[in-house]
């Protein structure tokens, strides 16, 4: 970036210093031929044109013919000024007819010259001569002369424009280099100093823990300072109490966290007034915050900087220095730097403690969910007392299986509360049909049938259960597209259902009911692998079994013998 604004900078200086040394050329060019063109009205033209009017017959306009005496008088005075570079003396009548002469050029014809001093330049006999002619209206009076000397001086006088214009433009070059240097420096400096607050916002942004953000804090703060040591104190508006909080020791980089009420005059000063306080304290003041092995002695510099936002003072920042050298102040940008980060450090403070208020508050939804799902499953209980404990197993169990098969943590949460509360919607149905010892006729089976349907609508009212309802509503449907309540078919039926139906089948099959016995562990899960590709998903048939072989922990424990009907119910109408 510098070097090509260094090219930039040095062709558009060449191009306007090439047009400043060709201006001021030809400015000298002309100022000197008009300073020549003056010196000869003022030396030559001026006296002779004395000598001619004072000639001139009384009452005419103009002479004429010059007499001997003036004739002698005008050669006294232009003779002598004839040289090599002077080469001629010309006067001429308003009507154009030559008066005087004097010099060796051969021009005679009056020249068409406009009113004033004017000049130009002739060949005459292979020689340039500077011509200077004096036009007051009845004499046209010319001087001719050698331009060599004009046009020496002229050219001494362009070549100083030259070398002032060359000085100018490497001056200029240097300078704009010089300022765009600084320039670029003081925007490095003022982009590292913003990418350094924008990283140490984020720092502090991006934790929810007030402790952690008070260490990073104190700790940044330091470190910006150059001090020596840190500390953070909140204020309670309540109670109007001053708290320590938090103390950094850069000597060791140790963090103190305290909990304290401190009464310390500048740090109460800058809560306040809501103005940064910079001062020099007796150092022994600050042994109460750092310990007595602190290495501070006789006098300290302290930056105390409140910590507000939105003209709300929520606490103080303040940094010790020790004095040392040309360091024994803070800067200007360091006070700066600790304020953007006692900015930043305030928007923190602020979101740590309504996360706080936030965590405190999810607590309480999530203590007043459970005593939902409670109240819930002992409803559930009290109404079928033969399934008590069931839904607790298998919401363990499926969290196990969906954790295998790799459904995120985020997902488990749902699962579980599906699984415990996938007969909830038996509450709907009548005691009789539920309890009945024997095999349910087709009209019971169609009651028992609309449970997940009514779990459905049970669990719709409850927000915080929309994502337990595909297990509530499509836990009986069957991979092969013949179960209920709607005949869904293979992965149109959500995962976490497909997961669970097997689940409540193996703990129906090993646990008793009035119609059956239970069934060992290993005929469950033989009789599972048998209905895979029918009733359950073949990929969570396998994971079931794989789980089980690595899990015996997992396997049930059915209860001793009872003594009850027997019931020939296919597989999922026994999971029922």
């Amino acid at each position: 970036m510098h070097l090509r604004f260094a090219i930039v900078s040095l062709v558009v200086l060449l191009v306007v210093g090439t047009l400043a040394t060709l201006l001021g050329r030809a400015l000298v060019a002309q100022s000197e031929e008009d300073s020549a063109a003056r010196s000869v009205d003022r030396l030559i033209a001026t006296p002779l044109r004395a000598i001619i009017e004072a000639d001139a017959a009384p009452g005419a306009t103009s002479a004429t013919v010059l007499s001997d005496s003036a004739r002698l008088r005008a050669d006294a005075l232009a003779q002598p000024l004839l040289s090599s570079h002077l080469r001629e003396i010309r006067i001429w009548t308003a009507d154009r007819a030559l008066l005087y002469g004097a010099g060796g050029a051969s021009q005679q014809a009056a020249p068409h010259a406009p009113a004033g001093v004017t000049s130009s330049r002739l060949t005459i006999d292979g020689v340039m001569l500077f011509v200077t002619r004096n036009n007051t209206g009845r004499y046209i009076i010319e001087v001719g002369e050698e331009s060599a000397p004009i046009d020496a001086r002229i050219a001494g006088q362009q070549q100083l424009v030259i070398s002032i214009v060359a000085l100018a433009t490497a001056f200029l070059y240097a300078l704009l280099q010089l300022a765009f240097w600084f320039v670029v420096r003081t925007l490095s400096l003022n982009h590292r100093r913003l990418a350094r607050m924008y990283v140490a916002g984020e720092d502090l942004r991006s934790s929810l823990d007030l402790h952690d953000v008070l260490t990073r804090l104190a700790r940044e703060s330091t470190t910006l300072a150059r001090g020596a040591y840190g500390l953070v104190a909140l204020y309670d508006h309540d109670a109007g109490d001053l708290l320590l909080r938090a103390t950094y020791d850069q000597e060791t980089d140790a963090i103190s966290h305290h909990q304290r009420v401190i009464e310390e005059w500048f740090l109460r000063r800058a809560i306040v007034t809501n103005t940064t306080i910079v001062s020099a304290n007796a150092a022994h003041a600050y042994h109460q915050f750092f310990g007595q092995t602190a290495i501070l002695q006789g006098q300290v510099n302290v930056l105390c900087m409140p910590i507000a936002i939105r003209e709300r003072v929520c606490g103080v920042l303040a940094v010790i220095r020790p004095p040392a050298g040309r360091h024994s102040g803070f800067s200007p940008i360091e006070i700066a730097e600790v304020g953007d980060l006692a900015v930043q450090g305030a928007m923190a403070i602020e979101q740590s403690e309504l996360f706080a208020k936030v965590r405190s508050y999810a607590d309480e939804v999530e203590l007043s969910y459970d005593s939902t799902l409670k109240a819930l499953m002992a409803a559930l209980d009290a109404k079928d007392d033969v399934t008590e404990g069931h839904c607790e197993r298998v919401a363990k169990l499926t969290v196990h299986l969906a954790r295998q098969m790799g459904v995120s943590d985020a997902a488990l949460v749902d699962i579980e509360r599906g699984a415990l509360l996938h007969d909830v919607g038996k509450i709907g149905v009548p005691d009789a049909v539920l309890k009945k010892p024997a095999s349910l006729n087709d009209q019971e089976w169609e009651a028992m049938r609309k449970h997940p349907l009514l779990a459905g609508v049970m669990v719709s009212k409850v927000g915080f259960l929309e994502g337990a309802t595909p297990i509530l509503l499509y836990h009986h449907e069957k991979y092969d597209g013949t179960g209920y309540p709607f005949g869904l078919a293979a992965d149109n039926i959500p995962l976490e259902a497909r997961i669970f139906s097997i689940v409540d089948a193996y703990d129906a099959m090993t646990s008793h009911r009035p119609y059956r016995d239970a069934m060992p562990h290993r005929v469950a899960i033989e009789e599972v692998v048998a209905n895979s590709g029918t009733q359950f998903d073949p990929n969570v048939v396998r994971a079931f079994d794989s789980l089980m072989l690595s899990r015996p922990d997992l396997h049930a424990r059915p209860t001793a013998r009872r003594n009850a009907p027997a019931h020939d119910a296919p597989i999922a109408d026994s999971a029922a």
